[in-house]
């Protein structure tokens, strides 16, 4: 008996086998909706059906209306075949019987299913969790009708946003997949058996779902819960049902057939080696890095990579498009035909990557990838140089081979950017020199040495420091034979007091040179008091020309976070800034930490998981220019806010004007200033992107076109956070916390590379 019901929950129609015109259940449906549309379909299908079984003979209109006439003798048509009735729709429909229906709806399958085949295929139940991808997934297996049931979970609702890939009206918008999808199988083929879980899949009801009414024959995942995914699969494991999941970019199919070889792992070992516990109740910093897992990142399309990145910064979920699902949907069906018909055994990863099969068949060849064009530092022409200059016969005394062993050593554990350590050393003629090594230096950050010259500063300042330790005091000249030459310091060594000494002699400074690092955990935001802001003003600005400034406003402070975000973000975008970060400068495995003797070590980041995971995706090459073009990436650009924000305090030392010399008297400032700071326990974490990225707008040099006009914004917000007057020349840019011990300290080249001694004396 028919009964209204509440209309946004029915997705079953209601089938009707007239026995005469006062069949009780139709009389309702008319007299309950007198506007319900009236269909009469059954005698062009029974006609149609009369065709098909006889394909030798090309049947004309009057010939099937003849067999047709001949056949209604002596029948209510009326009551032959089914009446369907779809409540959503209001349509009362006559169409043929089941069996007629079914044979004459799925004729045209033959002999690509056989129908042997076919009739097997009837038994088969398919269970589907997730109906966005698996919208199309199951609309194709009803139209190919690879199954006599369906099973359908999801809780999500029809949205807008849904339209771009599922194909199904605006009216359906508030509805829950489930129910629309139903509805669409429904009025494809009334016939087909299905069973939706409205409320979605959840650990309380997936026995149910894979069992009841008979164990599944394949369960298909197009979930985005991650914790859903992984345990469908444990328990599809255990009940030895086979899985199959599409994710739509690259046509990447995943098949595990559990069903044959009960012993493999989940998602084909892609999460071997990480606690069970951790797939319960994921959180969300452990979310992407296991997404990356699952779906085996590096092997995704350049735009997924690029997209994945932006969720939850620029896009909410995954970007799918109707074109990849809709293929999604036809390989699913295909590969689930075959594994019910026996056709298809295997387990594995598989790609049907459209933009691979047809592609430009000459592909462009990237050109951006900086050369390293500077000349290896040679020391027989630092040894020409050395012997150019005046010697002087003043008491000047020499310091032993190990004097000079251990002042180099201490100069080698100065900062340098991406930690090149730019410098090479010559002992002879009794003087130390101290050279610029330029082909170590070759980075964007180097734009016009500042980034070497503040390094050769602070190396410079603990050479100084520690020769002083060791009862030497020195006088030195810089830049001597002027700013483009290498030579970039020339000391004497002198037993007694010299009131011309370079360096405020700090001795209680000397230890820190070797325990000294960059400190990249977040820390916290613990206030300076006066006399810390005080002492560390007082050691930076004891170099002449040199200013401290603080920011120590909160509203600032995260201002400031913005902008070095978004400047962090353009230099690993940029090609030459990428190449830098990426292949230069950061050490990603162990083996290549344990077998370079520079940069810096990747676990030394500070990143959390999903930012290292996002740094990994941003080293191709071809999804940093994807990230670019489409402005993305912004999940790096919150790193940086966050570790802004933690920050005691911001400081920027300026110096009078930007010239290769100030930078070098820049440097021995920061490294005064940072001695200090990790002796009163404070981190220290250089912020220099904006500065580096900012002295390359007056040439543009190294710069995209979009680049300059970000930069071109981002200094001015730069420049109304800290206010300076124009005659001031940023130069170091570092935040200020308590972020506890490093341990994580970056490698030094041995001496032999960096150090040459020369005894002969003039």
């Amino acid at each position: 008996m028919y009964q209204n019901k509440e209309i946004d929950k029915i997705f079953l129609p209601i089938l009707i086998k007239k026995d005469g015109n006062t069949d009780p259940t139709f009389k309702n449906i008319l007299e309950d909706h007198p506007d319900a549309i009236i269909l009469d379909l059954f005698s062009s299908q029974k006609k149609e059906l009369f065709k098909i079984k006889n394909p030798k003979k090309r049947l004309s209109s009057e010939e099937l209306n003849s067999l047709y006439n001949d056949w209604q003798v002596d029948k209510d048509t009326d009551t032959e075949g089914i009446w369907v009735y779809y409540p959503w729709s209001k349509r009362l429909i006559h169409i043929l019987d089941k069996d007629e229906f079914i044979q004459l709806r799925t004729s045209r399958n033959q002999y690509k299913i056989s129908p042997e085949e076919q009739l097997s295929l009837f038994d088969k139940q398919i269970g589907i969790i997730g109906l966005s991808v698996g919208h199309a997934v199951a609309i194709s297996i009803a139209t190919e009708r690879i199954c006599g049931k369906l099973k359908l979970a999801d809780f999500d609702t029809i949205e807008l946003s849904n339209l771009n890939r599922l194909k199904t009206g605006i009216h359906n918008i508030g509805l829950n997949k489930c129910i629309v999808t139903a509805r669409e199988i429904a009025e494809i083929d009334p016939f087909l058996e299905i069973e939706c879980y409205q409320e979605g899949i959840t650990n309380g009801n997936m026995a149910n779902f894979l069992t009841s009414s008979g164990k599944l024959d394949i369960l298909i995942d197009e979930c985005d819960d991650l914790e859903i995914k992984i345990f469908c699969r444990e328990m599809a494991k255990e009940m030895k049902i086979p899985v199959v999941m599409e994710t739509s970019d690259r046509g990447m199919l995943d098949v595990e057939r559990f069903d044959l070889d009960n012993n493999r792992p989940i998602l084909h070992g892609f999460l071997d080696g990480i606690p069970p516990e951790k797939f319960k109740n994921i959180s969300p910093q452990d979310r992407l890095p296991l997404t990356l897992k699952i779906i085996d990142i590096m092997k995704g399309s350049n735009r997924g990579r690029a997209s994945l990145l932006e969720v939850g910064q620029t896009i909410t979920t995954w970007p799918q498009l109707a074109s990849a699902v809709t293929l999604g949907g036809g390989v699913v069906t295909d590969v689930c035909r075959r594994i019910l018909l026996n056709q298809f055994t295997d387990s594995g990863r598989y790609y049907v990557d459209l933009e691979e099969l047809i592609g430009n068949k000459v592909r462009l060849v990237s050109t951006t990838t900086p050369v390293n064009l500077g000349a290896a530092f040679e020391y027989k022409h630092a040894i020409r140089i050395a012997d150019s200059l005046p010697y002087t016969t003043t008491a000047a005394i020499s310091p032993t081979d190990e004097d000079i062993r251990q002042i180099v050593d201490a100069g080698s554990h100065a900062p340098s950017s991406g930690n090149d350590q730019p410098w090479k050393w010559l002992f002879k003629n009794g003087r130390l020199h101290l050279f610029h090594d330029r082909f170590r230096s070759f980075s964007f950050a180097n734009h016009n040495n500042m980034a070497a010259n503040i390094g050769l500063g602070a190396a410079y300042e603990n050479v100084v420091l520690k020769s002083k330790q060791l009862g030497f005091n020195v006088k030195s000249e810089l830049f001597p034979l002027g700013l483009q030459s290498d030579l970039s310091a020339v000391i004497d060594f002198s037993a007694k007091e010299d009131t011309d000494s370079d360096v405020v002699f700090a001795p209680d400074l000397v230890d820190q040179i070797y325990t000294r690092s960059t400190n990249r955990n977040k820390g916290l935001p613990v206030s300076l008091s006066t006399s810390e802001y005080t002492t560390l003003q007082n050691a930076a600005e004891s170099v002449a020309g040199a200013k401290l400034h603080y920011i120590t406003d909160k509203e600032k402070i995260m201002e400031f976070g913005k902008v070095i975000g978004e400047c962090d973000l353009i230099m690993m975008l940029n090609p030459h800034g990428h190449h830098d970060f990426f292949e230069r400068d950061i050490k990603w495995t162990d083996d290549e930490n344990k077998n370079s003797n520079d940069g810096i070590n990747a676990s030394a980041l500070g990143n959390a998981p999903a930012q290292l995971a996002a740094l990994a995706m941003m080293r191709d090459k071809k999804i940093a220019e994807t990230l670019r073009k489409i402005g993305g990436g912004n999940l790096l650009v919150d790193n940086t806010q966050q570790s802004v924000n933690n920050s005691s305090c911001l400081a920027l030392l300026t110096v009078p004007e930007s010239t290769q010399k100030n930078f070098f008297l820049g440097g021995m400032a920061v490294q005064r200033l940072w001695l200090r700071a990790e002796q009163l326990g404070f981190a220290i974490q250089p912020m220099l992107s904006p500065l580096f990225l900012f002295s390359r707008l007056s040439s543009s040099g190294g710069l995209l076109s979009d680049e300059i006009d970000k930069l071109e914004d981002l200094r001015r917000r730069f420049r109304s956070i800290t206010n300076l007057g124009e005659n001031l020349s940023e130069i170091f840019l570092f935040r200020i916390s308590k972020a506890g011990e490093n341990t994580m300290h970056t490698k030094r080249l041995p001496l032999n590379e960096i150090l040459l001694m020369v005894n002969d004396k003039i």
